[in-house]
C-alpha cells in the first residue's frame, strides 16, 4: 500500500481526488491547510499531490519548502492560466505539473508515476549506501596493507594474504582485522 498525501483548497476537492485513486493501492491522507502540512513528516509518503491554491495560501512557498526538506515526489495541479514566473518556480522545485481539469486517468497516472519515483529513489539510496560501505572497506583494506608494507617490508600481495589469513584464523571480518592492524601500529 502506497501512502499518498492529497492537499487542496477544500475537503470536497480532496475527497474528489482521493476517490479517483484505488483504495487498495493508495492510502490517502487529505489536507487543506498548508500550515498543518508543514508539520507532517513527508518522508512517510510515497508521493504528495497538491491542488493549488490551498485554503490558507497559494502553496508555491510550501512546495518549495517541501522540495528542500524531503525526497518525496511532489505533484501539483494548477489552473491552465498560471503565469510563467510561477510555473518556473514549480519546475525549479521538481514538481510534476498537471493542469486543471485533471482527468481520472491522468490523476491515476500521476500518482503511479510519482510513487514509482519514490520507490526508485529508495532503491538508489540503498545502492548508494552499499557502495559507500564497500568504498569504506576498500579504503580500510588499502590503509592496513600500506601499514603492513611500510612496517614489515611486505609486498602488497603478501600484505593482502596476511590480512586474509588473519581474518580466517581469528574468525574475524576483514574490516575488524584491518582496524586492528591500524590500531596496533598507531599504538
Amino acid at each position: 500500500m502506497k501512502n499518498i498525501l492529497i492537499a487542496a483548497r477544500t475537503e470536497t476537492a480532496c475527497k474528489a481526488y482521493a476517490e479517483m485513486l484505488d483504495s487498495s493501492v493508495f492510502r490517502v491522507t487529505e489536507m487543506t491547510d498548508a500550515g498543518a502540512i508543514r508539520f507532517l513528516d513527508l518522508s512517510s509518503y510515497s508521493a504528495a499531490l497538491f491542488s493549488l491554491p490551498l485554503a490558507d495560501e497559494n502553496g508555491l512557498a510550501l512546495i518549495e519548502e517541501l522540495h528542500q526538506r524531503y525526497d518525496t515526489p511532489l505533484g501539483v495541479i494548477i489552473k491552465p492560466d498560471i503565469p510563467d514566473r510561477l510555473l518556473k518556480r514549480l519546475v525549479s522545485a521538481n514538481a510534476y505539473i498537471l493542469k486543471k481539469p485533471v482527468s481520472h486517468s491522468n490523476l491515476i497516472l500521476a500518482a503511479e508515476l510519482l510513487s514509482s519515483f519514490s520507490d526508485n529513489n529508495a532503491d538508489m539510496k540503498e545502492k548508494i549506501k552499499e557502495l559507500e560501505r564497500k568504498n569504506s572497506e576498500i579504503k580500510l583494506m588499502a590503509r592496513a596493507k600500506l601499514i603492513l608494507m611500510q612496517t614489515r617490508g611486505l609486498t602488497e600481495d603478501e600484505a593482502h594474504t596476511q590480512i586474509l589469513h588473519r581474518a580466517m584464523n581469528e574468525q574475524m571480518s576483514l574490516d575488524a582485522v584491518c582496524k586492528e592492524i591500524i590500531r596496533e601500529i598507531r599504538g
